[in-house]
């Protein structure tokens, strides 16, 4: 019950986010690559995605806040962008239609991907 809740939100917020990013304000080639380009940010997304889910299905505990943190500090390092250039950015793709379409589809499309490699290792083991 609880993880249908989550997923429910995941889908509601990406509802959302389509809702906004319809919107256009920009249209130019991505004013937004000045902060993070359209792949590391698809990239960023999809693993922020799958954190989310992860930390979803487990029972928070008093130290879980802090070990949030430290998840999505270690994403950011991964592809070497600090905290506020991940904010900058994505409020400047959530303003620009076209790019934030190509994100969020490279985004669950990789996310799509990761569940078919779980999925099919489940089968294996069974």
């Amino acid at each position: 019950m609880r993880k249908r809740f989550h997923l429910s939100i995941v889908i509601i917020l990406l509802a959302v986010s389509q809702l906004i990013v319809s919107c256009g304000l920009f249209t130019s080639d991505n004013p937004c690559a000045k902060h993070i380009d359209r792949r590391t940010m698809a990239n960023l997304l999809s693993e922020i995605f799958l954190l989310e889910a992860i930390i979803s299905n487990q029972t928070p505990d008093k130290g879980m806040t802090d070990s949030i943190a430290y998840y999505y500090a270690g994403i950011f390092e991964k592809y070497n962008v600090t905290p506020q250039q991940f904010e900058k950015a994505f409020s400047c793709y959530m303003l620009d239609t076209q790019h934030m379409t190509w994100v969020m589809d490279e985004a669950l499309s990789a996310i799509s991907i990761a569940q078919s490699k779980i999925d099919e290792k489940k089968e294996d083991h069974q």
